[in-house]
């Protein structure tokens, strides 16, 4: 049975450990401001671009009329008596249209006018649509409460739809009403024109609905539209942070379906600039139509069987805020772009409602990002890792693109872009450590073979894999005379100290004329010279290695002979030929050495050495002899050869009063 590898367990646990970083982050993110801000940010982006592009505009059954600035430099004095509405009224009144005045009608404190409005409102055929203000159980503003008399026509115009599941919709302490003849008077409806921006200012959502005692109070472009398509209200279903759906009136067994938050809010469906928009018409021209026949023709031809939105865009009324792709927007335009959105998907075409991302499709995109995480953490290679997570991100990116392209679909994306944005750099730094960690242990045990200056060189040069190969090289085998002799009687603690001062000694000076450590045996060590770089003087830089020894022997037996009695003498053999060398070994176990007769033959070598000798082969004196002084040939028998072997003795420096010069 095979046994799991401890690295790799660790290896798995640390993935599985970092693929939970995406789901966490996300779902921290979903609920953090800052998600919200760049969610709205790339809304913005996208809404500017569907208004800049579209070719949409109002629906022709919406006609705007509007108490400009120019109308208020006209009739400023009619506006303030009321005298305007009433003829505004009176010219509407032969429209069969239905009416939605946009106005608060708070004090009736020009009777005569306000009768004459009355009047006119009673002519109307169709409902007028009244504008009321809901100030929320929260708010600051302190109004004196309304009369029971007023209670009672409220409750009689509430609509009470059918909803399902809990809601959050936010509930009227007070309601801001028209006086109380205009409130009675004829087939009057009642609808809220509330609007509030975002955090950041800006409009882009409507309450459709605010609950009142039992019951709600629609929004005025929702009143309108479900009074235009004679729709039932208590046939209107919602479905909090779903959708509100009306039947389509005209229309057997289909249904208008707007997407809402908890709150009942609904992102308003802009499809055109206000610098843009047609099909306005000036309240001042309207009303001269009562005395203009020619006119008062030409605007039944416009306006008869539509619905009037009449609203007040004059800057003095300030009723103006920032949306995602202007700066001033009168908020009336936002109650007729919704109106407009409301009937065209009733006739099925025409700009749709944006949608929310729903809980369900938040948990899917979650899962699958973290499957694909968790598969893209696994991966070996790093170069691969990064490619795989950059496409992710490109594919994440792009699906909410599509999303939004095919089914209006507000982005979710901050979320899910910091998830994965965290989670990349969470396996990276993963990754970065465990190189780093690779490389420390690396080099550790570099430093243990290869002198810390070619241990960084091939650190740097990133010869790390040391792949075994065949290479002409010189090694160098070294053993202490009667070691295990000398060592028998001698207490643990004086031979270890003894070896370790002594091997270190023997390394540092491998090292320092760029040699490599292949092991050290007891007493002896086996070096070699020529890889893991080439050197053309590898036979140069054995030799004189072995001289730095001889002379450092002798200093170290001064020192230690009158601490543990230790004649020190060392025997040295060398030999250059071609050997495999690398790493070499097992799946757990690995050693950078050399193998081959080569070697071996360095060996027997330093056995056939006199004590505190050198001796070399024929191959390596032939390349060493204009450098060293040698002496006379001799003939080696050796285990494993049939024939004696040359052999050269180093006559070392010191002896033959020599300086060495490598």
């Amino acid at each position: 049975m095979s046994e799991s590898s401890p690295s790799g367990a660790k290896k798995v646990s640390s993935v599985l450990l970092f693929a939970l970083i995406f789901p966490f982050i996300t779902v921290l993110m979903s609920v953090h401001s800052s998600t919200e801000a760049g969610d709205r940010f790339l809304y913005d982006v996208l809404i500017n671009r569907r208004v800049k592009q579209t070719a949409l505009r109002l629906s022709p059954a919406v006609v705007p009329v509007d108490l400009d600035d120019l109308t208020e430099l006209l009739l400023r004095e009619r506006i303030d008596t009321r005298e305007v509405f009433a003829d505004l009224m009176t010219v509407l009144a032969g429209y069969n249209s239905l009416v939605v005045l946009d106005f608060l009608f708070r004090y009736p404190k020009f009777s005569e006018h306000d009768e004459t409005l009355i009047a006119a409102l009673q002519k109307v055929e169709r409902p007028v649509v009244l504008a009321v203000y809901a100030l929320e159980e929260s708010s600051h503003f302190s109004f004196p409460g309304l009369s029971h008399e007023d209670k009672a026509v409220v409750r009689e115009k509430l609509w009470h739809v059918k909803t399902r599941g809990r809601s959050s919709v936010p509930a009227a302490g007070n309601l801001l009403l028209p006086f109380p003849g205009l409130l009675r008077a004829g087939s009057v409806h009642l609808a809220h024109i509330n609007i509030k921006p975002d955090s950041d200012g800006r409009y882009r959502r409507t309450p459709l609905l605010y609950a009142w005692e039992d019951g709600f109070i629609p929004s005025l472009s929702l009143a309108a539209a479900v009074l235009y398509l004679g729709i039932d209200p208590e046939e209107i279903v919602f479905i909090p942070g779903k959708e509100l759906i009306l039947p389509a009136g005209r229309t057997e067994g289909e249904y208008i379906r707007i997407p809402v938050d908890m709150e009942g809010n609904a992102f308003i469906p802009f499809f055109e600039t206000w610098a843009g928009s047609t099909g306005r018409y000036p309240m001042h021209s309207l009303v001269e139509a009562l005395t203009d026949e020619a006119a008062y023709e030409q605007y039944f031809q416009a306006i008869a069987g539509r619905i009037v939105v009449a609203a007040e865009i004059t800057m003095l009324q300030k009723d103006f805020g920032p949306t995602s792709f202007e700066g001033i927007y009168p908020l009336s335009g936002i109650h007729t772009t919704v109106l407009s959105s409301v009937l065209s998907a009733s006739s099925g075409f025409g700009p749709s409602f944006i949608s929310y991302s729903s809980l369900s499709f938040k948990i899917v995109c979650i899962i699958i990002l973290s499957l694909a995480s968790l598969v893209l953490l696994a991966l070996p290679a790093d170069r691969t890792f990064n490619i795989f997570f950059l496409a992710l991100f490109v594919l994440f990116t792009v699906f909410i693109y599509l999303c939004w392209h095919f089914f209006l679909a507000a982005p979710w994306y901050t979320a899910g872009a910091c998830g994965l944005f965290f989670t990349w750099l969470a396996g990276f730094f993963l990754r970065f450590f465990g190189r780093y960690r690779e490389q420390l242990l690396l080099h550790n045990a570099l430093d243990r073979y290869f002198p810390h200056a070619l241990a960084e060189r091939i650190m740097t040069e990133g010869k790390t894999d040391l792949t075994p190969a065949y290479k002409e090289l010189t090694i160098l085998f070294s053993d202490i005379c009667d070691f295990t002799k000398w060592s028998s009687d001698k207490r643990p603690e004086d031979v270890h100290a003894f070896l370790s001062d002594y091997l270190e000694s023997m390394a540092e000076i491998v090292f320092a004329y760029g040699g490599s450590v292949d092991k050290f045996m007891g007493d002896g060590m086996l070096a070699f010279f020529g890889d893991p770089f080439v050197s053309a003087d590898h036979v140069r830089q054995c030799i004189s290695t072995a001289v730095a020894m001889q002379e450092k022997i002798r200093r170290l037996a001064e020192k230690w002979k009158p601490l543990i009695d230790i004649d020190l003498m060392v025997r040295m053999g060398i030999n250059t030929g071609t050997v495999v060398v690398g790493n070499l070994g097992t799946k757990k176990r690995i050693e950078y050495t050399v193998i081959g007769a080569a070697a071996n033959l360095a060996q027997r070598m330093e056995g056939s050495a006199p004590p505190g000798g050198i001796l070399v082969t024929a191959n390596t004196w032939e390349q060493a002899r204009e450098y060293f002084i040698f002496s006379e040939k001799k003939l080696v028998t050796v285990k494993g050869y049939a024939e004696p072997v040359e052999a050269y003795e180093v006559l070392l420096p010191f002896d033959a009063g020599i300086v060495l010069q490598y």
